[in-house]
């Protein structure tokens, strides 16, 4: 469901590959969204509720796959001696249509943090005033609200709009989602080989459940050519990153560097 992290598809893994490597991988649909700060893999190894991803640990990921950061402003405002001052420019900032400033107060009034409430309204608000024109990050960040029904009514629809905005700014996270989606016909109809297009995209960018669900794919031959020597070699990339469910399924196939 879309309330953690997750991988795709072990429950169709090819009978090639022995039953313990499938209960390994698990099975479910999830996704990267914003709140509590955890690891990847432990995100990934569980699928309890994640909660929802650090603003400022989600910067960082998208800051070493070649995305802009998305805490600069928002760091700035919660170390900041006069808070209050600080906020109150970036309300200027935001009036005047700066995006930056925009999607700053998105953030903060989704994390109510430096004297501002948390009021999820005015959040929605903001992120959407940022991500109409054109901020990445808040488009992502619609999409998390719109597919998890946060602050707005739930609508897949409206999540893979936003997601596929962001995803063609080169959003490696949004293109992993849109690929659950596709993966598992939510919101849209079930297509393996859309679900391998943007899973490919988000693996080239060096996004680990990306390259893990990919090589399932090869794996299986679901969406794309089988090709179980490539299969590995995008596992291998990924249990280098630290994602554990590559690492445990390299080490049951005995193939763990």
């Amino acid at each position: 469901m879309f309330n953690n992290i997750g991988v795709y598809g072990a429950s169709r893994v090819k009978k090639t590959i022995p039953a313990t490597m499938a209960m390994a991988i698990g099975f479910g649909l999830a996704m990267v969204i914003l709140g509590q700060p955890m690891s990847a893999q432990a995100a990934i190894s569980s699928l309890s509720s994640a909660g929802l991803t650090d603003l400022e640990s989600h910067a960082e990921t998208n800051q070493a796959l070649g995305q802009p950061r998305d805490s600069n402003q928002l760091a700035m405002v919660e170390t900041k001696n006069h808070a209050a001052e600080t906020v109150n420019h970036m309300r200027t900032l935001a009036a005047q249509g700066d995006a930056e400033a925009q999607y700053t107060l998105g953030a903060l009034y989704n994390r109510g943090v430096a004297g501002v409430e948390k009021d999820m309204i005015e959040a929605v608000y903001w992120y959407r005033r940022a991500a109409e024109q054109g901020h990445s990050i808040a488009q992502f960040n619609m999409g998390v609200l719109y597919a998890t029904g946060t602050g707005v009514a739930r609508d897949f629809g409206a999540a893979m709009q936003w997601w596929r905005m962001a995803a063609v700014q080169g959003h490696a996270e949004a293109q992993f989602n849109i690929g659950l989606l596709y993966a598992e016909g939510t919101g849209v109809k079930q297509d393996a080989a859309e679900a391998v297009k943007w899973w490919n995209m988000a693996a080239k960018q060096g996004h680990a459940a990306a390259r893990f669900n990919l090589g399932l794919m090869y794996m299986k031959g679901d969406g794309v050519d089988e090709n179980q020597d490539e299969a590995v070699r995008l596992w291998r990339l990924s249990a280098k990153q630290g994602f554990t469910q590559a690492a445990g399924v390299l080490k049951v196939l005995h193939l763990s560097e």
